[in-house]
């Protein structure tokens, strides 16, 4: 049997290339006997560029991470034959049909969004026609909600969501949504693939020994947006408490800056942290797998989050028990840091929980059990 993986890969989010390498070995260990390939394509073109940067060692540091996933998505993914950019509704499924896969699993991420098309439609990645046994395996419409569907994208979806043979999401919002199309009995909740990935510490320990670089224990690691101007006040408060300040991109309050990480040097990297704020969502889960606390933020209200104020990153606190701890908020809602030490303890006492170790271990369980029930 020939199997494919639809799924986004490529772009430099350590998360985005890690959920696709984790779901991709998942399904080749209960496939072991056929083909399992990530099927080729983009509906989008990939965000490959360094960040803005007048620092040449910047932008050095920027091309050997840029150098490090290509390597990954052709040794990890192995993905080593031309991957098309096809914008084009029409034309990718004609092209993903071409490929003749005899079942195709699509997840995890925000696949299911519909930002990113143009037309008054879906996208390529809800297969809508393909012919093989389709699975929806912890895939998410991020903020896509049933009232702002037009009168074509409901038929559609109806139609799309009515030809996969299981139909496994990844947060309450998608749930939602399909039950629109579909008797909730039939939508099962997966969790994000990444849950079921072992961190090699080796890794990311020779990373830090090729730089010789030393990670104070009191640091915070803050994964930012290059125009979010209140964090500079949030980085003089945690210097002020003797916090060094880690960044993935250079700013001008960073004291290390770790730009030129490749994802499995990245995955293991967050253990060396006392606090990570962040806004990606695999940078949660990493923490988590890790043991580290964190503060999460979404950029946009409009763009992440639905319109009863749910979203993956709320989703996960809840799941965990650290909502409202650890959300800062929407940032164009402007982010406040009142009260944040005090958040932090609560913070720290839940991590110390053995819970925490009790649920990421049930959530891989929950993971592998969903993909070997669609065998």
């Amino acid at each position: 049997m020939k199997i494919g993986l639809l799924t986004y890969y490529g772009d430099l989010n350590c998360g985005t290339n890690l959920q696709a390498y984790a779901t991709f070995s998942a399904i080749k260990n209960v496939y072991p006997n056929d083909t399992v390939e990530v099927i080729p394509f983009h509906g989008f073109k990939p965000e490959i560029r360094p960040y803005k940067s007048i620092n040449p060692t910047s932008i050095f540091r920027d091309i050997i991470r840029i150098q490090k996933y290509r390597i990954f998505k052709r040794e990890w993914l192995n993905i080593k034959r031309k991957d098309p950019i096809i914008n084009n509704v029409e034309t990718a499924l004609r092209y993903i049909a071409s490929l003749r896969f005899d079942r195709i699993y699509v997840g995890a991420d925000t696949l299911l969004e519909l930002d990113r098309i143009t037309s008054d439609g879906l996208s390529a990645y809800w297969l809508k026609d393909i012919k093989a046994d389709k699975i929806l395996i912890a895939a998410s419409s991020k903020n896509v909600t049933y009232e702002n569907l037009s009168p074509r994208q409901k038929n559609e979806m109806e139609q799309a969501v009515g030809q996969f043979k299981y139909i496994g999401i990844r947060d309450s919002a998608t749930a939602k949504l399909l039950s629109h199309f579909v008797l909730s009995e039939k939508i099962y909740h997966v969790p994000d693939p990444t849950f079921t990935m072992d961190i090699d510490r080796n890794i990311t320990r020779q990373y830090l020994k090729k730089k010789q670089l030393n990670i104070p224990n009191k640091s915070v690691f803050m994964h930012l947006y290059g125009n979010d101007v209140w964090a500079d006040g949030l980085a003089k408060h945690f210097k002020s408490l003797g916090y060094a300040i880690v960044t993935p991109r250079p700013y001008k309050f960073s004291d290390i800056v770790l730009n030129d990480m490749g994802p499995l040097e990245q995955l293991g990297i967050y253990g060396y942290f006392g606090l990570v704020i962040t806004h990606r969502f695999h940078d949660c889960v990493f923490c988590l797998k890790n043991g580290t606390p964190f503060f999460v933020y979404v950029k946009s209200r409009k763009t992440f989050m639905t319109s009863d104020n749910d979203s993956k990153h709320v989703s996960l606190l809840k799941d965990f028990g650290l909502y409202p701890y650890g959300f800062l908020g929407c940032a164009d809602d402007g982010i406040s840091i009142e009260g944040i030490d005090e958040r932090l303890e609560i913070l720290k006492r839940r991590f110390k929980n053995e819970k925490i170790k009790a649920l990421l271990y049930g959530l891989r369980q929950d993971y592998l059990n969903f993909l070997k029930m669609t065998v």
